[in-house]
């Protein structure tokens, strides 16, 4: 973990300072990893910009054997000094003398701690660890559980059950102390801990207990956006509210943005919609132009965000828990329940009174639920590159993903050891911990 910092640089004292250190949202907030998605099959980098972009962004998007180079990363990084900040208030605040009238203020600061925290870790586990796999999971390279916020601690890696162990009991104690709704959405709440929760479960395919949380975070009447809304403008340069206003999009139960990369920037006109994925929006599918812009050559960008700027939305929101929910139905031989909540989706994303409910048998009803998914998150957080890394342990899911970079085909086959990015070489310098094999 490359963050030396001197605990003296941060020295909170009272509760409310504590509050003020979770509070910055530049680090607690901002700059979650994004590089995964540059890997996915929803972008298409065109031959003439790829020297427009980083180093690591072309490395990962060719996937290439090696990433950073000699470049240092956000991706690793920032999520560690999240994790510091979180280490600091929650050593900080164990050594308060709190009055019984502080209590609340007490519970949901360490609650978000904890969130904060468990987010961070998850983010990391997607680009530097093994998918979940519960035959090995107890030997796969987990990552570094740093627990105290004395800058100088080494840690070594953990296991990648001991990984999600720890991000689970994070969650599970930080859902005893949260409330269930927070001032600004940029607090976590315990609607979003449990919707977390839910993302932890299904990427180790735990679908029972996934189901379970996302139904305890969204509760019996979840609120989803109407695309016909005339407060929905697809011809705004940001179509969806902004971050200074974050709590008027009432999807979103946790607000985070990603790591900001040129590839994903609509401003830069360089990163594109794979072809394939912005066609198979249907002509009534509110989503081909709310969440894009196609240029006069056809090629689409997205721009369609939840951050409401240029920044990919990392957060949790109500349509991701929905999906989850269709999902694990449909794997719990639930098909009818699941296809009422895609269609319940959908018929807020298709143009009013265009929407017809799915048909499609039940044994389909799985890989319908997976397709909107897709088409619904493309560019929200990695989270095509943690279903790529999911799904390809199922054969009847599994792909490759192929590109042609500079006249030369080049193939990301079903889980490949480059599904897993290298550690930055800064990092083994400094830790000596073993480097991932790609």
């Amino acid at each position: 973990m490359n963050v030396k910092r001197d605990k003296s640089d941060i020295s909170p004292k009272t509760l409310d300072d504590f509050q003020a250190v979770l509070d910055n949202t530049n680090t607690m907030n901002m700059g979650y990893p994004m590089l995964g998605l540059t890997g996915t099959d929803n972008l298409y980098l065109p031959d003439n910009i790829l020297g427009s972009v980083s180093e690591p962004e072309r490395n990962a998007y060719g996937w290439a054997k090696s990433i950073y180079g000699g470049v240092s990363t956000g991706d690793f990084s920032s999520p560690y000094v999240a994790i510091e900040f979180c280490n600091i208030v929650l050593d900080g605040i164990s050594g308060l003398t709190i009055s019984s009238s502080q209590q609340a203020q007490f519970n949901n600061l360490k609650g978000q701690a904890l969130f904060h925290r468990a987010m961070s870790l998850y983010n990391l586990s997607q680009l530097f660890c093994k998918p979940y796999n519960v035959s090995t999971a107890g030997t796969d390279l987990g990552l570094q559980l740093k627990v105290s916020s004395d800058p100088n601690e080494k840690v070594d890696r953990s296991s990648v059950k001991e990984t999600y162990d720890f991000i689970l009991s994070d969650l599970k104690t930080a859902l005893t102390l949260l409330p269930q709704n927070q001032r600004y959405a940029t607090r976590p709440s315990s609607r979003a801990a449990q919707g977390l929760l839910a993302k932890v479960y299904l990427s180790m395919q735990q679908y029972q207990d996934a189901l379970e949380s996302a139904d305890a975070s969204l509760g019996k009447d979840p609120v989803l956006l109407d695309f016909n809304s005339s407060k929905i403008d697809p011809s705004e340069t940001f179509v969806f509210p902004p971050y200074s206003n974050q709590l008027a999009n009432q999807e979103i139960l946790y607000f985070a943005c990603g790591q900001t990369m040129v590839s994903l920037w609509p401003v830069y006109t360089v990163g594109f919609a794979d072809s394939l994925l912005f066609k198979s929006y249907d002509k009534n599918d509110l989503r081909k132009t709310l969440f894009y812009n196609v240029s006069s050559t056809g090629t689409a960008q997205f721009k369609g965000s939840y951050s409401g700027t240029y920044m990919n939305f990392s957060g949790i929101a109500a349509n991701e828990l929905l999906l989850i929910q269709a999902e694990c139905l449909a794997r719990n031989s639930q098909p009818a329940k699941a296809k009422v909540l895609l269609d319940a989706l959908l018929v807020k994303r298709f143009k009013a009174g265009t929407y017809k409910a799915l048909s499609v048998s039940d044994d389909k009803v799985l890989a319908a639920v997976l397709t909107e998914r897709r088409k619904e998150l493309a560019f929200t957080g990695q989270i095509r590159w943690e279903d790529l890394r999911r799904l390809n342990q199922d054969p009847v899911f599994a792909k490759t993903i192929s590109r042609t970079i500079n006249g030369v085909k080049v193939e990301l086959p079903p889980n490949d050891g480059r599904y897993v990015f290298e550690l930055p070489q800064q990092e083994i310098q400094l830790s000596g911990v073993q480097q991932n094999i790609r």
